[in-house]
């Protein structure tokens, strides 16, 4: 049934309806009819006019992070798989080009700029993570302690990372110490004399398998030929040097070049080995599975050697070798054979 009224409209609301009329060729009943059906619609989803046109203007005005989103500059992720990539990522450094992307150092200068910018930028990823610092000078400090805390463990590593390498970039700070707890990491840091220094200091602390994702990158089927060779053999593999294994054939005792080479690494003036080289050599030659285990007592500096081997040849190798390194790195030992060990004693001790 149709009902007739007269209806009172103003100008200013003829000419907002109509692109409506034309739609209906003129015909203003039929505009009206229209309005009246979607008002209804917008009444039975949104229980009023007024809640309808809050929701418009929320439409309108989207959150930074939705804004991120549509522009293309954050994508939304499924959390455990967040957290999957980042323990994929764990001890990997972010990569110096992408950071400064993330932290633009031609409009960060102060430490003070630094914190505002990862605490705003975190909080509109929505990470729950923030980022505190105490410093002696906001452009060029001396030390500073910078305290992450977030929900999750494999972002604050990956953050902590992240700060510590603009801060060794940008103000030469390096990390001298690490306090890592269940929902927060704690860095105090140095001045270093160069950028170099300070990123030696933060290498210590994170980003260890930077290296190694990067050889693993360049040349992936040696790689994995490598690991499938170490798994199947029960990790029963021996590496060494071309030239040392060239040295065998020939029935000649090498002398491990790598081994020194790690362990003069940072020598002193006086071109004696580093402090560390017994270390070094302890955790080159298990690595490398030469041996199987090698004990330093800290007392007498005597070195127990547990070869792994049956062949007495081959064990009397092992120990001229062992007394070659250790004589180039100027230590002199002399050694005995008990049983399947290899007893190394400092002469003079």
């Amino acid at each position: 049934m149709i009902v007739r009224k007269n209806i009172s409209i103003e100008s200013d609301h003829l000419k907002q309806i109509e692109p409506l009329i034309e739609q209906h060729g003129g015909n203003l009943s039929a505009a009206v009819r229209d309005i009246i059906e979607f008002a209804d619609l917008m009444i039975q989803h949104h229980g009023s006019l007024d809640e309808a046109r809050r929701a418009n203007l929320d439409d309108q005005y989207h959150s930074p992070r939705e804004l991120l989103i549509e522009d293309g500059f954050c994508a939304m992720i499924d959390y455990p798989m967040f957290e999957w990539f980042l323990k994929c990522t764990k001890d990997v450094l972010v990569d110096p080009d992408m950071l400064d992307d993330i932290i633009d150092p031609l409009i960060i200068n102060r430490v003070s700029e630094l914190v505002d910018h990862l605490n705003r930028r975190w909080k509109e990823c929505g990470w729950q993570t923030a980022i505190i610092m105490e410093y002696d000078n906001d452009i060029a400090p001396k030390t500073a302690i910078a305290v992450i805390t977030g929900r999750s463990i494999f972002l604050n590593e990956v953050l902590s990372g992240m700060v510590g390498l603009f801060l060794a970039k940008q103000k030469h700070l390096g990390v001298s110490r690490v306090n890592r707890r269940t929902r927060s990491i704690r860095m105090d840091m140095q001045r270093r004399d160069s950028a170099d220094a300070a990123y030696n200091d933060l290498s210590h602390h994170f980003g260890n398998l930077r290296r190694a994702s990067c050889e693993m990158e360049a040349k992936p089927d040696f790689w994995q030929t490598m690991v499938d060779l170490h798994i199947d053999s029960d990790y029963n593999m021996v590496t060494i040097h071309r030239h040392e294994f060239e040295d065998l054939l020939a029935n000649r005792i090498p002398l491990d070049t790598i081994v020194m080479e790690q362990g003069m690494k940072d020598a002193d003036a006086a071109g004696d080995a580093h402090p560390d080289f017994l270390k070094r050599l302890k955790h080159l030659y298990e690595t490398m599975h030469i041996v199987e285990h090698i004990d330093i007592s800290a007392s007498d500096g005597r070195i127990v050697v547990d070869h792994g081997y049956r062949d007495p040849d081959s064990i009397k190798v092992i120990k001229e070798m062992l007394i070659r390194l250790l004589a180039a790195g100027g230590r002199t030992y002399k050694a005995e054979e008990i049983g399947r060990l290899i007893v190394l004693q400092p002469e003079g001790g």
